[in-house]
């Protein structure tokens, strides 16, 4: 991060939240409003496990926008598997080549300049 960044970076760290794995991501084109839809989903081991994708911040466009897997516990942490799935509007946050979604244990990079390019070409009409 950035010197623009240090009073953010000076903060205490959240001792409630914590990434996860996660087992499947899907890129889906979306029509209102256009752009890529990030599904990412996988399986908590705790019943009060909520997750949600949260994007890193960047002062210019990284090659692969890194995308964490966060989960925060609601209560106690009560064990037992539980499917989750997460999605976040792409919209702006994506970088040159693509994403990179960052879990607990793992990570995985999706270029996208195919779907990039598709997403801003105009539509052709026979």
């Amino acid at each position: 991060m950035s010197p623009r960044n240090a009073p953010f970076e000076s903060l205490p760290y959240a001792h409630a939240c914590r990434r996860v794995d996660f087992d499947f991501i899907e890129l889906r084109g979306s029509t209102q409003p256009p752009g890529l839809l990030l599904v990412v989903s996988g399986i908590s081991p705790w019943t009060d496990l909520r997750v949600s994708l949260e994007p890193l911040t960047y002062e210019a466009v990284p090659e692969f926008w890194s995308i964490e897997v966060v989960g925060r516990l609601t209560a106690s942490g009560l064990s037992g598997p539980v499917d989750f799935c997460a999605a976040l509007r792409l919209g702006n946050m994506v970088g040159r080549r693509g994403i990179e979604i960052v879990g607990a244990s793992r990570s995985e990079q999706k270029v996208l300049n195919g779907m990039l390019e598709r997403r801003s070409s105009p539509a052709r009409h026979g």
